[in-house]
């Protein structure tokens, strides 16, 4: 069958993700090949896409700012190089990642329709959970991991893997919330009780809360007796958390006992790890005032720079990956900084058809999940798919 430039895109908005995230980490999948296949991949779509780069739309609310932040990220490898000397090379390797933002430009220029992008988000969900539930009846054996030596952390009562794609099933969850609100059909209540449930049992604290509140808040809108059942429970379960203690070695009190552990320690004078770790790459990290505008670039490992970072882990165990809006800064300036509160921001105000407040949904769950972990980057095809039905509905 011969394929069509438009065909190639469409194949295209399946394949990526796949290649994206190198076939999931799978241990039996060569890494060298699957790298390859990923840098080839983005080198590629960029060819592919560059003469739609370039077109502007006068309407348009998301695509001016996803171009800027990608001539932002192109430029920091030079920024790499002029101030930490590594060179195009190793920044475009270790920045190719930071590229994924590309799928944005390929949505805009295959232009799938809304059931269509459901669908894609729905079989990456579901991929997601079949892989999941692999690996747990695997585990502790490591099954999808980048580094197979690292093993597999129980420390929250259940095994927590390093499973690429998480994102989906956040979004899928939003879908299904939003179907059910908007059809009222009992299998859309099913299915978003099935996911919140699989949500629960990934054990990150931030992606449980805010799924649950961003989808809380759509579905008790109008409600103001349920809001105040949730606001008294919640109130009480707050003031007895943290009063308790937890002996039970169970999923939830796990979490619980981390959190308000947590409190705690804060509250006892101990200033929080993640504020000393804005405060440092906010302010001891970036070389001048450069730097701070247009980002320092991605390290590689294996230069000079990467090891710097590598430095910061070990001697102040300060992780990037824990603070993700400071991650934009160091990596993008304050420029790429600016470009993702922007597009939070307009994404957040933006009046949205009721069909896919899903979208909007998952924008604000990620502008909150950011500031402490680096979702921005990792969960970025979702993001893309969402950030395009925003932009579609605003254009229409």
């Amino acid at each position: 069958m011969k394929i069509n430039k438009n065909n190639f895109g469409i194949y295209m908005l399946y394949v990526y993700p796949v290649i994206f995230y190198q076939f999931y980490h799978y241990i039996s999948i060569n890494v060298t090949i699957a790298k390859l296949l990923f840098f080839a991949m983005i080198s590629g779509l960029i060819v592919y896409l560059m003469p739609s780069l370039f077109k502007i739309k006068r309407k348009s609310k998301y695509e001016i700012p996803f171009r800027l932040l990608l001539l932002i990220i192109v430029f920091s490898m030079f920024s790499s190089l002029l101030f930490w000397g590594q060179d195009i090379i190793l920044s475009f390797r270790a920045t190719a990642p930071y590229l994924g933002l590309i799928y944005f430009f390929l949505l805009m220029k295959v232009r799938p329709e809304k059931e269509q992008l459901e669908r894609i988000a729905f079989l990456f969900c579901c991929i997601y959970i079949v892989l999941w539930c692999y690996g747990m009846i695997k585990a502790p054996q490591v099954i999808f991991s980048s580094d197979p030596d690292a093993g597999i952390d129980d420390s929250r009562g259940i095994f927590r893997l390093s499973l690429e794609g998480k994102g989906f099933l956040v979004l899928g969850f939003f879908i299904a919330v939003t179907k059910y609100v908007y059809e009222r059909n009992v299998k859309w209540l099913v299915c978003f009780v099935f996911l919140f449930a699989i949500i629960i049992l990934q054990v990150a604290r931030q992606m449980i809360l805010f799924s649950f509140l961003i989808s809380a808040v759509y579905l008790l809108r109008k409600t103001k007796w349920l809001w105040m059942i949730v606001a008294l429970a919640t109130l009480v379960i707050i003031v007895n958390g943290i009063n308790i203690n937890i002996n039970d070695d169970g999923l939830v009190s796990r979490l619980i006992y981390i959190s308000t552990k947590q409190l705690q320690e804060h509250n006892t004078g101990n200033e929080n790890v993640r504020l000393l770790e804005y405060q440092y790459f906010l302010t001891s990290y970036s070389k001048n005032i450069f730097t701070d505008i247009f980002g320092n670039g991605v390290p590689h490992v294996e230069s000079l720079y990467g090891h710097k970072e590598v430095n910061i882990k070990e001697q102040f165990a300060y992780f990037l990956s824990d603070v993700g809006y400071a991650e934009v800064f160091i990596r993008f300036g304050f420029i790429g900084l600016f470009l993702y509160i922007l597009m939070f921001l307009r994404a957040a105000k933006q009046s949205v058809s009721s069909d896919i407040v899903y979208a909007k949904m998952f924008i604000i769950y990620i502008a909150c999940v950011s500031v402490t972990s680096s979702w921005i980057f990792k969960d970025i095809i979702p993001i893309c798919i969402s950030f395009y039905l925003l932009e579609m509905d605003n254009l229409s």
